[in-house]
C-alpha cells in the first residue's frame, strides 16, 4: 500500500473542505465537498458520512474514490478503494470523532480508504504528476 508523507497528512490537517469523488458503475460522476475527514494511519483514510445520498450509491456500487484539496499548507489528490462501516469498531470510532467536531453529526456510514494513489494539484510542470 501507499504510505503518505508528513506534508500530506498536515496538507489535509489544515484544510475545512475537501473535494470528494465517486462514479456510478455506468461512469456517471458524482463529487460532493465534505468536512470530516481524517487520516487514520499513513495509508488509510476515514470519511465520516453525515448526508451521502447518490455518493453512497455510488460508493456501494463502484469502490473507489478521489479525495482533492487546496488549502493553506498546498494540496493534492488522494486515490482509495473504499469499504462502508456501518455497525463495528470503525463506525463507533466515526461516531465518537464526529461527536467531538459538533454534536448534532449523527454518521450514517464511516468510509474507510486504503489509499492507491497521490497526486500533485498545484499549477506548474508538475501539476497533475503521480508522486506516490
Amino acid at each position: 500500500m501507499i504510505k503518505v508523507t508528513e506534508e500530506i497528512k498536515e496538507s489535509l490537517k489544515s484544510t475545512k473542505i475537501a473535494y470528494l469523488a465517486t462514479a456510478s458503475t455506468d461512469g456517471t460522476p458524482n463529487v460532493v465537498p465534505i468536512g470530516a475527514f481524517k487520516f487514520l494511519d499513513d495509508e488509510t483514510l476515514l470519511i465520516s458520512d453525515q448526508y451521502f445520498g447518490k455518493t453512497l450509491n455510488n460508493l456501494k456500487e463502484n469502490p473507489q474514490i478521489a479525495l482533492t484539496w487546496w488549502g493553506e499548507k498546498n494540496g493534492f489528490q488522494i486515490k482509495a478503494d473504499i469499504t462502508i462501516h456501518t455497525d463495528d469498531d470503525i463506525f463507533r470510532h466515526n461516531v465518537e470523532w464526529a461527536h467531538s467536531i459538533k454534536d448534532t453529526l449523527n454518521p450514517k456510514s464511516a468510509i474507510v480508504g486504503k489509499i492507491t494513489a497521490v497526486y500533485i494539484v498545484k499549477s506548474g510542470p508538475d501539476a497533475g504528476k503521480k508522486i506516490l
